[in-house]
């Protein structure tokens, strides 16, 4: 199910496989996998207040903050970072007071299997931990969302084995530790987009920020995100774009101007590259391809 909503949550696109028949027990299952962008401070979800069933949930931030309570300690889960949840148990996430939205992907898988290797998981990298946006297992739940959209799901032998090989993308990640100094790196890379992103950023900028050459800067980002430097940039200020012509009445030349862009016909032709559509026809429900990011 896809809709398009201009209160509280602006993008839901969420998939639920059903499959009727029940023959053996399979000790993985697929239930569902979605895409959205949350406004609404009554946004929360309570793992105590979710059944019995075990489910194990992944969501990672594509854009915003969102935040995670568990066992008395509150975890921010900024941009580039995933929460991994279990069903039933005491949690919370919800979208704090701070934070003005929350755009995320999911999946949420069950079964006995899952459940151990989700605990082994979570053993290894605890409740939060960074992901490049080009990392396998990003790519994968991308990949299970448009399997469900484009209904190229085979049946509840294919669910399985899907929810299977996602929870097997997670397990092949290194430990968390491993990870500290990319984090450090990164989120310095992120801070200063955010505050300049009404500017012309360049790449010899970030390199500056991240304190080493153009060169060395490029590589290492290319190798952490799996995009170039000049290529997050942009995603960064098409996501701007995108929120800006979501919840404000600015007109086009002014969301340009705030992307950073000093030439709106630019601005326009490359929306369309990411959006398949122009900012008039996105803003006004003419959406084309889903968003590249």
């Amino acid at each position: 199910m896809a809709e398009l909503e201009r209160d509280g949550v602006i993008r839901f696109e969420s998939y639920n496989p059903f499959f009727t028949e029940r023959t053996e027990r399979l000790h993985a299952m697929l239930l569902n996998c979605g895409h959205e962008l949350v406004r609404s401070a009554e946004y929360s979800w309570d793992g105590r207040r979710r059944g019995n069933h075990t489910l194990l949930i992944w969501q990672y931030t594509l854009n915003g903050l969102g935040c995670v309570e568990f066992e008395g300690e509150r975890y921010p889960v900024p941009a580039g970072s995933a929460f991994f949840l279990m069903v039933p148990e005491a949690h919370v996430y919800f979208l704090p007071p701070e934070s003005e939205s929350w755009e995320f992907l999911y999946v949420t898988v069950t079964g006995s299997e899952l459940a151990r290797l989700g605990a082994e998981y979570r053993r290894r990298n605890g409740i939060v931990r960074p992901f490049a946006p080009g990392s396998p297992v990003v790519r994968e739940a991308w990949e299970l969302l448009a399997i469900c959209r484009e209904k190229r799901l085979g049946g509840r032998y294919d669910a399985s084995a899907r929810a299977y090989s996602f929870l097997m993308r997670l397990m092949a990640e290194p430990p968390a530790n491993a990870l500290a100094a990319r984090s450090d790196f990164m989120m310095k890379i992120h801070a200063f987009c955010r505050k300049n992103l009404d500017r012309p950023i360049t790449v010899e900028m970030l390199a500056e920020v991240a304190g080493c050459s153009r060169g060395h800067f490029t590589r290492r980002f290319q190798e952490l995100e799996g995009i170039s430097p000049h290529e997050f940039i942009v995603r960064q200020k098409m996501r701007l774009a995108v929120r800006l012509l979501q919840t404000t009445v600015a007109s086009v030349k002014e969301i340009s101007a705030a992307c950073g862009f000093e030439d709106t016909s630019y601005f326009c032709k490359v929306f369309r590259q990411y959006h398949g559509t122009s900012p008039g026809g996105y803003r006004t429900g003419g959406a084309g391809r889903p968003p590249v990011f």
